[in-house]
């Protein structure tokens, strides 16, 4: 368990971009692993965030870039688990959450089981943002968060549809990627990255007063890895299959969800809905 843990009290939901080529150790439990994307670097990397410990609470991070499917096993980590890593500031991404991780130094001190043992971590930074309310401290100028999580007031729907496949730019990143040898001269260990069968989408009113509803893509890593194990169905019964997991149970008001949000680098108005947490 880590030594410091934030049982009360307000986290940093949003804060000043730290500046420096220094590195320091974070302690984090991670919370969001998003389902992989092409890189022209890496082949294709995934959007890793979390909540890293600071004397002073809690606060986010994104740990950016991590090419999950080509790293070593004994590095790998799963959702809530919480662990080390040696990370500085992007200087490549304005956003003030944004790290880079030194992969090598990656520890997994433990996993957290249940979301009640996960509750106090999530606690302090709950409650201190809508998504409405980020939307226009963005709109205005005024400082936001990237990164966030919010309660939706009600959540409407998820509609799932066939993926289009990747784009020709996406299809030419992993191409060439998938042609380069490593150090070694070795040839890559992963294989081509298929695109996902389907894609999701949530709408849902926030609890803004003024809210006239959201429509967020669902970015988690865990849809994929759902419509993978669904391979056997026809598309009418996945899509149902997906549903019944991501909306009907996971959004059932009796949970009380929580939505992980993020926004893109290029397009800070474009949030998605990077994960679902049950708050009860």
């Amino acid at each position: 368990m880590f030594d410091m843990l934030p049982l009360d009290g307000e986290g940093r939901s949003c804060y000043p971009k730290e500046h420096g080529n220094q590195w320091e150790t974070a302690k984090i439990l991670i919370t969001v692993k998003a389902a992989p994307q092409p890189s022209a670097a890496h082949g294709d990397t995934v959007c890793v965030a979390g909540i890293r410990m600071r004397p002073d609470g809690p606060e986010w991070v994104r740990l950016y870039p991590i090419p999950f499917r080509s790293m070593e096993e004994y590095l790998r980590f799963s959702k809530y688990d919480l662990i080390t890593v040696q990370v500085k500031p992007s200087g490549k991404d304005p956003r003030s959450e944004s790290y880079i991780p030194d992969r090598s130094t990656i520890t997994t001190v433990e996993h957290l089981d249940g979301w009640k043992s996960r509750h106090p971590y999530l606690s302090p930074l709950s409650s201190q943002w809508t998504m409405c309310g980020i939307l226009g401290a963005l709109r205005e100028g005024r400082p936001y968060p990237s990164l966030a999580v919010i309660r939706p007031l009600e959540v409407a729907d998820l509609k799932v549809v066939r993926h289009p496949g990747w784009t020709a730019e996406q299809a030419e990143k992993l191409r060439v990627n998938l042609g380069q040898e490593d150090l070694f001269g070795a040839a890559p260990k992963v294989q081509l990255l298929e695109a996902p069968r389907f894609e999701a989408k949530y709408s849902y009113s926030c609890e803004d007063a003024s809210c006239r509803g959201h429509n967020q893509g669902l970015l988690d890593w865990e849809l994929v890895a759902l419509e993978r194990r669904l391979k056997h169905l026809d598309d009418v019964a996945a899509m149902g299959e997906l549903r019944k997991k991501f909306f009907e149970q996971m959004c059932s008001p009796s949970r009380g969800p929580m939505f992980f949000v993020g926004n893109q680098l290029k397009h800070p108005l474009a949030f998605s809905v990077l994960g679902v947490y049950r708050s009860r």
